[in-house]
């Protein structure tokens, strides 16, 4: 193209997919946006700051260990569409369409800095015509009005050129049917104009597309539907402890037999990206202590919940206590929201002899994150008292049988009650988180 022949609409290059996308961050999310949007016929660039992580990609690796048979990486590669590079790569940077999907969360906490310094480079990179910049990480209204702006050293509302999206994911990571093509996506522009703009890009990868009246409600809506799940998570929880010398599981799968009901399980605590940080995400910038005093109050009691499971363990511990699952959902690397990591810091704190076992972390990880001793599968399970059975991972299937196996076996701890059917008839001690047993 000459140097002075302006470019082409955004819009037209968008509908005929000769328009370069670049996806910030190489997590499940971007990693996964990326390849959608290169099987929908676009060229993409995934950045990442981890290097190893850029290299697996290009190599035709999926770096995101349990994800890999859900991440069709070699299908978006095979027409050569899919490249990963270092965010220092001046092409991808000064693409003019632009998904953010970096981590907005670290330690339980919402973090800005990883947001900024994206919004910051791909401001400075900004030549004065059009841009398209989605922000599919989770964001709080704050973020929006304050934060956006002054990284991009611009106003998304008034200038013409820009258009920013709110887009927030909501996929359900550990199934394929519910990933970003099946699922629903919510979107919202800051300009009513941009609208037709985000829509084209997004109805290539999202079989439904509903449109917000603007970026602010598409932004909170990811904080809020979370959030629901949450207080029925927390409420789940303290009717565990509120009622004691109840099967409380039981009474809650018979509420979740009338219709409208969902079926919940007490848990030794929240996990997960999502969940947990959605009430922080919805007070920020708000006055929770009278606006949203239903989730400070759930906040303040579930922060303190971990505390409280590892009172109840010792309570009935006896030994060397074993925990199983580290990652916070089963067949996958993820430590962020660990409720496993939280039980085993504050088992610790109390003096227990703790070990842990995941398979997707290796001994030395196990250490470093939580402080626990690694737990050898399964030659360790004989020489414990106690045994939390934290996630069920694939590989803990045959536990169950382990476990009879051994002469002195441990009292086992189930989390989500998945060994009862297979443990409750043997010889071993067996106690269903949120049932009597758990409330000595």
């Amino acid at each position: 193209m000459n140097p002075s022949t302006p470019p082409r609409p955004l819009l037209a290059a968008l509908q005929d997919r000769t328009e370069s996308v670049t996806v910030w961050g190489a997590g499940f999310i971007g990693l996964s946006a990326a390849c959608a949007l290169a099987e929908a016929g676009f060229s993409c660039a995934v950045l990442d700051i981890d290097e190893h992580r850029v290299r697996e990609i290009n190599a035709g690796v999926v770096p995101l260990p349990g994800f890999e048979d859900v991440i069709p990486l070699a299908d978006a590669r095979s027409g050569g569409r899919l490249r990963a590079a270092t965010p220092d790569d001046t092409a991808a940077v000064a693409a003019r369409v632009h998904l953010v999907c970096v981590n907005t969360d670290r330690d339980g906490r919402p973090v800005t800095g990883p947001l900024t310094t994206v919004l910051t480079a791909i401001g400075r990179a900004r030549t004065g015509g059009e841009t398209l910049i989605a922000l599919e990480s989770t964001v709080s209204l704050r973020w929006l009005d304050e934060l956006v702006p002054a990284a991009l050293d611009a106003d998304p509302t008034t200038e013409a050129s820009l258009h920013l999206v709110a887009a927030p994911r909501r996929d359900w990571m550990l199934s394929p049917d519910m990933n970003l093509r099946s699922l629903p996506r919510v979107l919202g522009t800051a300009r009513p104009e941009s609208l037709p703009v985000a829509r084209e890009l997004y109805d290539a990868i999202s079989d439904v597309v509903h449109p917000a009246p603007d970026w602010r409600h598409a932004g909170l809506t990811k904080p809020v539907e979370n959030l629901y799940r949450y207080l029925d998570l927390v409420l789940t929880n303290q009717l565990a402890e509120a009622y004691p010398g109840l099967d409380v599981p039981e009474v809650l799968r018979l509420a979740g037999t009338k219709w409208n009901v969902p079926t919940f399980h007490p848990s030794i605590g929240i996990g997960g990206y999502c969940i947990p940080l959605s009430p922080r995400f919805a007070v920020d910038g708000v006055d929770e202590d009278t606006v949203l005093p239903l989730v400070t109050s759930a906040m303040s009691w579930d922060g303190d919940h971990p505390a409280r499971v590892a009172e109840s363990i010792l309570r009935i511990a006896d030994g060397p206590i074993g925990i199983l699952g580290l990652s916070y959902a089963p067949n996958a690397r993820i430590v962020e929201g660990s409720p496993a990591r939280r039980i085993a810091e504050h088992l610790l704190a109390r003096g227990a002899d703790v070990l842990l076992h995941d398979p997707y972390f290796t001994p030395e990880e196990i250490t470093a994150l939580t402080g626990a001793r690694p737990l050898r599968w399964p030659d360790d399970l004989g020489s414990l008292g106690t045994l939390i059975a934290a996630t069920p991972h694939a590989l803990y299937g045959d536990l169950p049988s382990r476990l009879a196996g051994l002469q002195n076996p441990p009292t086992v701890v189930d989390n989500l009650g998945g060994y009862g059917a297979a443990l409750r008839d043997t010889a071993v001690r067996y106690a269903e988180w949120g049932t009597p047993a758990t409330r000595p």
